[in-house]
């Protein structure tokens, strides 16, 4: 799940930037249009980032959880 919401985001932010700055270099309503909707999908795109990395992070152990605990030496 986690490799797929990895590429969505990537597509995403990536689809979002060039929408974005294509929109910029188009001088007609339809050019703002292209650049806002461009602009919300960078955002979703970065958001989904994020929830990948927060679920990464959570998978991964600290190296003190990863030790066995002795509680002979303490």
């Amino acid at each position: 799940m986690e490799k797929t919401l990895k590429v969505l985001a990537s597509l995403f932010w990536i689809i979002g930037l060039a929408a974005s700055i294509i929109g910029l270099n188009i001088k007609t309503d339809t050019g703002r249009w292209i650049s806002v909707i461009g602009n919300i999908t960078f955002f979703i795109g970065l958001a989904l980032q994020g929830v990948v990395w927060a679920l990464m992070s959570r998978n991964k152990k600290s190296p003190a959880e990863a030790e066995p605990k002795d509680e002979e030496t303490k």
